[in-house]
């Protein structure tokens, strides 16, 4: 049954967890910094924080398979329950809103499970209000811990920065790591083609669809993200300062390069299945002369043997001291004359 199908009947602005974590508790962190200072605290759903407001604020809420953490998010920042809705459910596609009180991102960023699984796709969810951001992941390990470390530094541009700025640093991270990913991708490919070309198995097939799937998947991922981040740059939308703009439209070029990156992959992955489907071709066309070349042999001393196994009376061969080896001599210089007639054509 579909994980879909447990939203079916269920009223608008229902907070229904659609997804596949859920094996590790929501930890929930608050980052409260200026140019100065930085403070960092732990929290649980029943004490969330009040930003303060003379102070940028980032709240990190790893895990939406629990809702009373995010209801109580939700009810601290005023969040509309149908954007909770699209925060717990992970599979929705990547959107922005923006209302008066504040802009909703949700976003896919990625990691390399293993050779086996391939990549596996995370939602992040962000809910910019005032100067704060609250950023929803769908599990820990997609937090890059490099961040903490540059909000650690007095002299980089998230303590100087508005908090637009930091939703910018998140998402370039988050989206960098689909380069890593197409790495691994374009790593399996070439492996896959020395392997093809030396000895092509039914698993090579097997490994191609795979691959062809997951670049499916990461393509309709980044397509829509490269729309958000192509209305954030329109004229017409003034969601974020000017300064941070430029960024944005930096990270606009890097899904434009993954998407030019899965093109070609996926290119590749077409011309290795029509490589595979040849080689095998080729294989069989070889099996089957060889096949043909000793059935071409063996017809004219078939012919033969069922001359001389004949139950006739009369046969005068068969009366001849010799005969015997007569007849097998005679085979034998049909069929090494017609395996030299053979290698002389270069057929094997």
């Amino acid at each position: 049954m579909s994980i879909l199908s447990k939203k079916t009947g269920t009223s608008p602005g229902s907070l229904v967890y659609i997804g596949q974590g859920g094996e590790h508790p929501v930890e929930m962190v608050h980052f409260s910094y200026d140019l100065d200072n930085l403070d960092l605290k732990t929290f649980s759903f029943q004490d969330v924080p009040r930003p303060d407001q003379d102070r940028k604020n980032l709240i990190l809420v790893f895990g939406v398979h629990e809702m009373e953490p995010i209801r109580a998010v939700g009810q601290r920042f005023q969040i509309h329950p149908l954007i909770l809705e699209d925060i717990v459910n992970t599979k929705h596609r990547p959107k922005l809103d923006r209302s008066e009180e504040h802009i909703f991102l949700t976003m896919k960023t990625c990691l390399w499970a293993d050779q086996d699984q391939g990549v596996r796709l995370d939602q992040v969810s962000f809910i910019l209000t005032g100067s704060t951001l609250v950023c929803f992941l769908e599990n820990r390990d997609v937090f890059p811990d490099e961040f903490q470390k540059r909000l650690a530094e007095k002299q980089g541009r998230l303590r100087s920065m508005d908090i637009d700025y930091t939703l910018y640093a998140l998402m370039d991270l988050f989206v960098d790591n689909f380069f890593l990913a197409l790495e691994k991708l374009e790593d399996q490919l070439d492996l896959l083609e020395e392997e093809m070309v030396e000895q092509p198995r039914e698993e090579h097939l097997q490994k191609i669809f795979q691959i062809r799937r997951t670049i499916s998947a990461i393509r309709q991922t980044v397509w829509p993200m490269r729309e958000i981040l192509s209305s954030i740059l329109s004229r017409n939308e003034d969601l974020f300062g000017q300064k941070t703009r430029v960024f944005f439209r930096d990270l606009y070029d890097h899904c434009q390069q993954i998407m030019d990156s899965l093109e070609l992959q996926r290119e590749l992955n077409t011309s290795l299945h029509e490589v595979y489907l040849s080689l095998i071709s080729h294989r069989m066309n070889t099996v089957m002369k060889l096949l043909t070349i000793i059935a071409t042999i063996f017809i004219p001393l078939t012919f033969i043997a069922g001359i001389y196994g004949m139950n006739f009376e009369y046969m005068p061969e068969l009366s001849w001291p010799a005969g015997y080896f007569i007849c097998l001599g005679f085979m034998a210089a049909i069929g090494l004359g017609l395996v030299g007639f053979f290698k002389l054509r270069r057929w094997f």
